[in-house]
């Protein structure tokens, strides 16, 4: 039930924002408050526990790419810049983002913690990909917040509206920029 109740939150969460009621959820799935209160004890644990599914599905999917040995370096870096979850159902909210750190600060900075320490991982892989000369030397300073201001940046709804983009459109386009770079593929 515990997951039912998630995914109809991530229903509504993609309906209404966050400001979707613990009614709303009742009615969506035809079961009372009291049922719901159950199994989560508020709102706030409700969003929550659907960020740490989120984060641990990233965490997986990110995980089995660092250990495909079927996939090149730059496949994985390509690959692993592009993971957006998909245990908690599909995200279609842009908003929601941005709704989070307004309304949710505490389960936002566990997200905020969550993508730094992802993009700590990143770099590390980057740099040893730097020394087994599979890459070009970078600067790792400026490559991190590169990366670290365009996921922020990209996360905007405003962005996402005015450019008519889904965050999964916008991670490849920022993706394929930093993997192949602006320069014409040599024939």
């Amino acid at each position: 039930m515990r997951n039912r109740i998630m995914m109809a939150a991530l229903e509504e969460m993609n309906i209404r924002g966050v400001k979707f009621t613990m009614s709303d959820l009742a009615k969506r799935l035809s079961v009372s408050k009291t049922s719901l209160y159950e199994h989560f004890s508020s709102k706030n644990e409700l969003i929550h526990n659907i960020l740490v599914a989120a984060s641990q599905d990233i965490q997986s999917q990110r995980e089995a790419i660092y250990n495909n040995s079927e996939l090149s370096f730059a496949e994985k870096i390509s690959s692993l810049l592009k993971v957006v979850p998909t245990v908690v159902g599909p995200l279609n909210n842009d908003r929601l983002p941005d709704e989070l750190q307004n309304h949710y600060p505490e389960e936002y900075l566990i997200f905020e913690k969550f993508r730094e320490e992802d993009l700590q991982r990143l770099l590390a892989f980057i740099d040893q990909g730097i020394e087994r000369n599979e890459i070009r030397p970078v600067n790792m300073k400026v490559l991190h917040h590169l990366i670290s201001s365009a996921m922020i940046s990209l996360f905007s709804y405003r962005f996402l509206s005015k450019s008519n983009m889904t965050f999964p459109d916008a991670l490849g386009a920022m993706t394929d920029i930093i993997v192949n770079g602006l320069l014409p593929k040599e024939t």
